[in-house]
């Protein structure tokens, strides 16, 4: 699977590409010098559920048809959330998930669900902005992104 990983932002790119492991399935494209034609597009519920449908799910990575003509990829991935436990009227992060960054836990789930929707062979943008990951002075989400993307190719 082809994975890139696209920001507007050079310096974000930058901080990423020197966390990402280094492999022939990442590539780090800057948006403003060029269009990728990637497959899938994962992006947050915040900005697809409107546009493409679905609604906030969990524990399952949604796949979402984009038939709109908006040049976005034909198909969008929604990452999910980390499970959760309603308690005396609160809801918080399910204990044997509170250690588990939610970079992490989205981005693996959405890799597999791309493999499991379109096989080995889909390509798949890791929209930065889109994700709310865009900031070049955060090492904590790329290098969760990474253990997330290591484990996820080593499957």
């Amino acid at each position: 699977m082809k994975i890139y990983v696209t920001s507007f932002r050079q310096s974000t790119l930058d901080c990423w590409s020197s966390l990402l492991p280094e492999s022939m399935e990442i590539e780090f494209v800057n948006e403003s010098s060029r269009s990728i034609q990637a497959d899938v597009l994962v992006m947050s519920g915040v900005w697809a559920f409107d546009r493409y449908g679905g609604r906030p799910n969990r524990e399952a990575a949604q796949v979402l048809s984009n038939s709109r003509g908006d040049g976005l990829p034909e198909w969008i991935v929604v990452p999910p959330f980390r499970p959760i436990v309603e308690r005396d009227g609160g809801v918080s992060v399910r204990e044997d998930f509170q250690q588990v960054s939610p970079a992490y836990y989205a981005v693996l789930h959405s890799l597999r669900a791309v493999r499991d929707e379109f096989g080995d062979s889909a390509s798949v943008a890791l929209d930065l902005p889109m994700l709310g990951m865009d900031d070049p002075h955060d090492d904590s989400t790329p290098a969760s992104v990474a253990r997330a993307i290591e484990v996820f190719l080593n499957e």
